[in-house]
């Protein structure tokens, strides 16, 4: 299966299997099993550059400095990326940031 989402470490492993459930073949994956585990750890920055040279999109609930780390990325001209699936798979998600509303 070709990933398109990439979970960071905070993301539970709940999440990820509901996926899943839901739809079999969901392109996400945790980053502890992506490429057995080499990029955890990486500074946010270095971690934005390699999911754009992977094409993947960070999933992230770190909204203090990915946001901030990804504006200076493209400040120095280099891409983050990524593209989604269904109703969403004609967007460009290169260079954005999403927020999901929070849950009433």
């Amino acid at each position: 299966m070709a990933y398109r989402l990439l979970a960071d470490e905070n993301t539970s492993h709940r999440l990820i299997s509901a996926c899943r459930r839901l739809v079999p073949d969901f392109p996400i994956v945790l980053i502890a099993a992506w490429e057995e585990g080499a990029w955890l750890g990486l500074d946010d920055a270095a971690l934005l550059i390699s999911c754009a040279e992977c094409q993947l999109v960070l999933m992230a609930f770190d909204r203090s400095t990915l946001a901030w780390h990804a504006g200076q990325l493209l400040r120095a001209g280099k891409d983050h990326a990524g593209l989604w699936q269904n109703e969403a798979s004609g967007w460009d998600w290169q260079n954005r940031i999403v927020y999901l509303p929070k849950s009433p």
